[in-house]
């Protein structure tokens, strides 16, 4: 029988990267022919590219073939895997910081990179205004005026900073000035980003595949939130002249919308009794739970748990005689093999997947400027509160130093006033775009050893912005207390990288 690459015939050379190896990139196809070509490899016996062959004779190089096999497996037989090879990428423009966060949750398997505060100043304007407040002149007057007055806000603490900067740091030996004049400004604005609110414009381009955008749509489309709705909609109409039928079925969810009532019905039931008044709240890290919490000495059942997993792996034993041999085995021979998995863990190697066996749960109260870097480690299951002004704020000691605290301050305090008064209207789903970038959150998070060593190896390098490092040094040491062995490896790796 003659080989499949030996049957592919000229015309398919212009979709694959090679017509005679094992081994090729397939392109220039739409998306969903793609992920049908794939898909049927699992039913058919040809390669790939006799099925690139089959399907490109179709009308509009296969894009009926792709929605009939779509309509068939994915829709009516649940196959949703198929829609993993059908990739999309998507610019998405002039959105609020507020929805950024929530699209940017709605998937772990979606990617993203974000217009950055900390490198590119936003222009005077630039915020997302509420339609909904087009029938309350007023508040709309007071909306508008407030982020008006926010953006001057931050203007003013970034001069004051810049020019404290300046009289602070003098321009290192061997630096041109103004490369370091560079560097100081981007502290600046860096810093006074502060002032400005949820409602500020942001850029993303995001990519990912089908099903990954269909689960993401489906949850924006039962937000509560008009403006996560309404560009779920946009990006639902573009997504479709890419992946027609793949995302067909991305509409409102019932059990979302409903359920998300009931549990706050309950919850405000609950919290009823305690005042709303404000709480100043500084940004904390509590540990919740991990690997051995009950235990006498948690560390070791942790250090068990990566002992066998490595073991398991390495020999040819049962987990019932690995067990036997473990219990054998005193702490220090444990440590001797667990140095052996840590030691050769460069910079940029990424720790062995026993590493995913240890856990943790920790709540965190954060800068909403902090959080919204840390939504970044999709690795992370976040557990987030809705954006408010009951956690008070975080007030960069830059800011401080330069005596802008009261400009921070004051901007907070007119945010706090209108975030009460929109509550108070019944309008929570408009309050949230008032709450400023210094203003606290409450999250919790569970994660993994793994993620812990990628948390500390980017969040506290030297590059690092100051909040972000702050959180991730106190979730480290109080991880630390438990698990000492486990956790100083990972902090060395980031010294011995710094120095």
């Amino acid at each position: 029988m003659p080989e499949e690459r030996d049957l592919v015939p000229d015309e398919i050379k212009k979709y694959v990267s090679n017509t005679d190896k094992d081994i090729y990139t397939v392109s220039n196809l739409p998306e969903e022919v793609i992920a049908v070509i794939f898909a049927y490899v699992s039913r058919s016996p040809k390669g790939f590219r006799e099925n690139i062959g089959v399907v490109i004779k179709e009308e509009e190089l296969g894009q009926e073939r792709a929605t009939k096999f779509h309509e068939k497996w994915v829709l009516h037989y649940g196959h949703a895997s198929v829609a993993e090879h059908a990739t999309v990428h998507i610019g998405i423009e002039n959105v609020s910081r507020l929805f950024s966060s929530l699209l940017e949750l709605s998937n772990e398997y979606l990617s993203f990179t974000e217009y950055s505060q900390r490198y590119q100043k936003p222009r005077r304007g630039d915020f997302y205004v509420p339609e909904e407040l087009a029938e309350k002149p007023s508040l709309l007057n007071e909306y508008v005026e407030l982020n008006n007055y926010l953006y001057d806000t931050y203007v003013q603490i970034n001069d004051k900073l810049y020019e404290f900067l300046k009289n602070e740091i003098p321009t290192p030996e061997g630096t041109d000035e103004k490369t370091h004049f560079r560097a100081l400004e981007k502290i600046a604005f860096e810093d006074a980003r502060y002032a400005l609110s949820l409602a500020t414009y942001t850029n993303l381009g995001m990519s990912g595949n089908a099903r990954a955008i269909e689960d993401s749509l489906t949850k924006l489309l039962s937000s509560r939130y008009p403006e996560a709705r309404k560009r779920a909609e946009e990006i639902k109409r573009e997504v479709r002249i890419s992946v027609p039928t793949l995302v067909k079925y991305a509409n409102e969810n019932k059990y979302i919308k409903e359920t998300r009532h009931e549990l706050e019905h309950i919850s405000h039931s609950i919290s009823s009794s305690k005042s709303r008044g404000l709480i100043n709240q500084t940004p904390t890290v509590r540990l919740l739970d991990w690997t051995g919490k009950d235990k006498s000495n948690p560390e070791e059942v942790a250090i068990d748990k990566m002992i066998k997993a490595i073991l398991f792996e390495h020999s040819d034993l049962g987990y019932e005689d690995i067990e036997k041999e473990t219990q054998k085995t005193d702490l220090e021979s444990k440590l001797i093999i667990l140095r052996k998995v840590i030691e050769k863990l460069g910079k940029h190697d990424n720790p062995l997947n026993v590493f995913k066996l240890i856990e943790y749960e920790a709540e965190f109260v954060v800068s909403e400027a902090c959080w919204h870097q840390l939504l970044r480690h999709r690795k992370v299951n976040w557990v987030t509160q809705e954006p408010s002004v009951s956690n008070g704020i975080t007030v960069p000691p830059n800011v401080r130093q330069a005596g802008s605290e009261e400009l921070l301050e004051n901007a907070t305090e007119k945010c706090e006033n209108l975030y009460e008064k929109l509550m108070n209207e019944s309008l929570p789903e408009l309050a949230g775009y008032v709450v400023t970038n210094a203003h606290n959150r409450r999250i919790m998070g569970s994660f993994d050893l793994w993620e812990l060593y990628h948390l500390t190896n980017l969040r506290m390098s030297e590059g690092a912005q100051w909040d972000i490092k702050d959180i991730i040094k106190m979730l480290a040491e109080a991880i630390q207390k438990y698990h000492p062995n486990l956790v100083s490896p990972a902090l060395r790796r980031v010294n011995s990288s710094s120095t």
